[in-house]
């Protein structure tokens, strides 16, 4: 009885089922969204209750100027819709700054866009959920827009 063309076609069978083993994980690793970095902890300096009644206000003689005075946190502003229809007929030019598998994923980096001042909003085509903003009929808007995005960190992409 011959065992050696037994045994190679039992190493083919092996080797074939390792590569399939090895391509499923490394397809799951590449298309598994990384996991949200923990938020660093937060510290709050102790306040000391007030000593006593509060200070009277010196009279003003000048015209009077208001201090400005921080505005409790708002909650998050919900997403801005995209731009229907271009004002002039001409191609739009926007600056995307992501595209995501996941809708979570991308509302995530639209709200921080939002915080930074940014109005970010999301679309859904092709089975991704692209982050951009705003929506230009001049390249050279959407360029100056992309500057501001890479100064904070981003990397951007024009659009049509």
């Amino acid at each position: 009885m011959r065992l050696q063309p037994v045994v190679a076609v039992l190493a083919l069978i092996g080797l074939f089922s390792v590569s399939v083993l090895a391509g499923y994980l490394a397809g799951t690793a590449f298309l598994t969204p990384p996991a949200p970095a923990p938020a660093p902890p937060t510290r709050t300096a102790p306040t000391a209750p007030p000593a006593g009644p509060p200070p009277a206000a010196p009279e003003a003689t000048g015209p009077a100027t208001a201090t400005p005075r921080p505005s409790p946190a708002a909650p998050p502003a919900p997403p801005a819709p995209a731009p229907t229809s271009p004002p002039s007929g001409g191609p739009l030019y926007r600056v995307q700054v992501g595209a995501f598998l996941s809708r979570a994923n991308a509302e995530s980096r639209a709200a921080a866009l939002r915080e930074l001042g940014f109005e970010a909003y999301v679309t859904a085509s092709e089975g991704l959920y692209r982050v951009q903003v705003g929506a230009f009929t001049q390249k050279e808007n959407a360029e100056r827009l992309a500057e501001q995005l890479r100064a904070a960190g981003y990397e951007v992409l024009i659009t049509r």
